[in-house]
C-alpha cells in the first residue's frame, strides 16, 4: 500500500470515528475542525515508518495519541469532559472494529495458521467502508432506542394515592396522547388499572371487575358515602368504545425528582386492561399534570 493510500484510508476512517463520537456525546463541532482532527489522526498512521514505531504503536502510545487527537478536535475545557470524549471515541472505535471483523470473519477472506499463529489478510477498503456504514446504522438504532428510553423515563413518576387511612403507591407514566375528560365538568381523566387500586375500592366494584361483570352496574350497590367519589365517563378509541368508572381519591401525592407534591385534582378512569406490556406502568396520567406540576 502506498503512503498516500494509507493516509487517505486512515483519514476517512478516523474522521468517521470522530463524527460518531460527536454524535454520541451530542457535541456541536465545525466541519473544518472535524476534518482537521481526522487528518491529524491519519498522520499517526505514518509513524509506522519512524524508528520509534514500537513505542508509538504500543498501548500507551495509542492512548496518548488518542487523547491528543480528542483534545485537538473537541477542545474540552475540563478533564472530566476530556475523559468522557475519550471513552466515547474508544467505544465507537471498538464497535466499528468489531463490525468490520464480523464481516471479514464470516466472509470468504483467506486465513491461515502458521507456527501456532492465526494470520488474516488486511481487509480491503470496500469491506472497511461497508463495515463503517453498517456500524453507523447500528449505532443510530441504539441511539434511537436509548433516546426513547430516556424520554420515557423523564415522563415517569410515582403516585401515592390516599383514601382515609389507606395508601397505595403505584408507578405512573404521563401519556401525552391522553385526551380523556369527564363529560360534564370537562376535567381531565387519568387512566388507572383497577388492580393497582383495588385495596382502595369498594368490594362490590372489585368483584365486578374480577368476575368480568359490568362495573358501571355495580355502582348502584354503593352507599351514599361511597358514591360521591365515583362516576362514569364515556370513551371512544380506534378499536372500541364504552363507559369507564371514574374514581376521585381525596389526595394524591406526586413523587418526582426527589420531590413530593400533594394534588386533589387528579381523577382516575378505571380499566381492567393492562396499561403496558410488562405491567410496569399502573397509571397513565393526563398531560395536564405535566402542565400544572409545581404550581
Amino acid at each position: 500500500m502506498y503512503i498516500e493510500d494509507l493516509l487517505a484510508l486512515n483519514f476517512i476512517m478516523n474522521t468517521f470515528l470522530l463524527y460518531l463520537t460527536a454524535r454520541l456525546m451530542r457535541r456541536e463541532i465545525s466541519r473544518g475542525r472535524l476534518l482537521a482532527g481526522g487528518f491529524m489522526a491519519a498522520l499517526y498512521s505514518l509513524a509506522v515508518f519512524l524508528p520509534a514505531s514500537v513505542f508509538i504503536f504500543s498501548w500507551l502510545g495509542k492512548l496518548i495519541a488518542s487523547v491528543i487527537v480528542i483534545f485537538f478536535t473537541f477542545r474540552p475545557k475540563r478533564i472530566p469532559e476530556l475523559l468522557r470524549l475519550c471513552a466515547a471515541f474508544f467505544l465507537t472505535s471498538f464497535f466499528l472494529a468489531g463490525t468490520i471483523f464480523a464481516f471479514y470473519f464470516f466472509g470468504s477472506a483467506p486465513a491461515m495458521v502458521k507456527g501456532g499463529v492465526f494470520y488474516l489478510e488486511t481487509p480491503r477498503p470496500g469491506m472497511l467502508f461497508t463495515g463503517a456504514l453498517v456500524a453507523f446504522a447500528l449505532l443510530l438504532l441504539v441511539w434511537h432506542f436509548s433516546e426513547r428510553q430516556r424520554k420515557r423515563k423523564s415522563f415517569q413518576m410515582s403516585l401515592v394515592i390516599c383514601e382515609e387511612k389507606q395508601k397505595v403507591k403505584v408507578n405512573a407514566l404521563i401519556d401525552t396522547g391522553n385526551q380523556l375528560r369527564e363529560p360534564f365538568s370537562g376535567k381531565p381523566l387519568s387512566v388507572a388499572s383497577y388492580k393497582a387500586l383495588r385495596s382502595l375500592l369498594p368490594e362490590t366494584l372489585v368483584a365486578a371487575y374480577d368476575q368480568g361483570n359490568d362495573p358501571v352496574a355495580a355502582l348502584s350497590t354503593l352507599t351514599a358515602e361511597q358514591e360521591k367519589n365515583f362516576g362514569i365517563a364515556p370513551f371512544r378509541s380506534l378499536e372500541n368504545s364504552g363507559i369507564l368508572v371514574t374514581y376521585r381519591p381525596p389526595l394524591v401525592l406526586l413523587e418526582y425528582d426527589g420531590q413530593q407534591e400533594a394534588r386533589k385534582d387528579i381523577v382516575f378512569a378505571l380499566t381492567a386492561r393492562p396499561l403496558s406490556l410488562d405491567n410496569d406502568v399502573e397509571v397513565l396520567l393526563h398531560p395536564f399534570v405535566l402542565e400544572t406540576i409545581g404550581r
